[in-house]
């Protein structure tokens, strides 16, 4: 159905159906006409076309590396909630954890002119780098921080001194970190660094940390950890880079005849469902996934707005670090 299909039945004029579909001012007679029509025909504008007729674009891009974890989930759920308010669609890509498809991804959103990008970001590399500082589309990433884009990110640091800390508290003395790939600068350095600051904390040394690297799955936490048993190191505490990585160690340990928290106790990072969903529960540090969904959602459609009334200027780059908060379960 077209417009002026709409404007015929409703006994209106085309150019009225279209001031109605854009936000322009109309009678609230004919806009309770109109109104009626759409309702009882069910139509749905072309946003699409109506984007290229305003020579701007109503759908934003936002990438993430994967769609199966629940830190995802939630960034999606904050992002998705702000922008459905104001009016814009999300179309989503899924990197699976390919860099490249991922570089793909945001050469294909600035191609098609998409108003806006969010990049949930773990590893930047130059050619990120290089694409931020020569892209016109603003552009906000979530979960790192870097100087040559505007970031949400996570006290990712701080967050694993705070899980390490409360471990040690309990006593714990010989202990093992399951983490990732320090190439992942705020889940893989920052988060095994906040560990050990908490070691020299106590005056234990940091270089006894034993400590694995794995991927971000339930199978990869339990090769980790059983990695560390078969290497003949038995820790009373092991703390690891997430909720996910926590629940794969604590399976391996309690398949070898650990009990947690009584022999060993187990502390994660994230907050979300995984931590929820095995027994003991997992004692984790909340890391604010939602709220950086929205606090990105609402700064990119601000940098948005900037650029459509300055004559595409830009905002100057912004930095928003978020809190965390400790859950104490029953793993430690």
């Amino acid at each position: 159905m077209k417009i002026n299909e709409i404007a015929a039945l409703a006994g209106v004029s085309s150019a009225a159906v279209s001031r109605y579909l854009n936000g322009g001012s109309i009678s609230e007679e004919k806009r309770l006409k109109i109104k009626k029509i759409i309702e009882e025909t069910g139509y749905v504008p072309n946003v699409a076309a109506r984007s290229l007729r305003q020579r701007r674009s109503n759908s934003i891009g936002v990438i993430v590396p994967k769609i199966n974890s629940d830190s995802v989930s939630n960034l999606l759920e904050g992002v998705s909630s702000v922008l459905s308010r104001s009016g814009y669609l999300t179309i989503f890509g899924n990197a699976g954890n390919d860099r490249k498809q991922e570089l793909d991804y945001l050469r294909m959103m600035q191609e098609v002119k998409l108003a806006g990008i969010i990049l949930m970001g773990t590893v930047l590399t130059p050619a990120h780098i290089k694409f931020f500082n020569e892209s016109e589309t603003p552009i906000v990433v979530c979960g790192q921080n870097h100087p040559s884009v505007s970031c949400i990110y996570h006290d990712d640091r701080s967050a694993a001194r705070e899980i390490a800390r409360y471990v040690i508290a309990k006593g714990r003395r010989r202990l093992a970190y399951v983490g990732s790939v320090e190439d992942d600068l705020s889940v893989g350095l920052n988060r095994r660094l906040g560990v050990e600051d908490a070691m020299r904390e106590a005056s234990m040394n940091p270089e006894e940390l034993v400590r694995t690297q794995v991927l971000f799955t339930v199978d990869e936490g339990s090769k980790g950890m059983n990695g560390i048993l078969d290497g003949g190191f038995q820790p009373d505490g092991v703390i690891c880079a997430t909720d996910t990585l926590a629940v794969g160690a604590m399976k391996a340990l309690m398949e070898r005849g650990f009990r947690i928290p009584e022999d060993v106790s187990v502390g994660g990072i994230g907050g979300g469902l995984a931590g929820t969903v095995i027994s003991p529960a997992l004692t984790t540090v909340r890391l604010f996934h939602l709220e950086s969904g929205e606090k990105a959602a609402g700064l990119l459609l601000s940098m948005i707005k900037y650029s459509l009334t300055h004559s595409g200027e830009k905002l100057p780059l912004t930095h928003t670090m978020l809190g965390y908060t400790l859950i104490e379960r029953d793993s430690v």
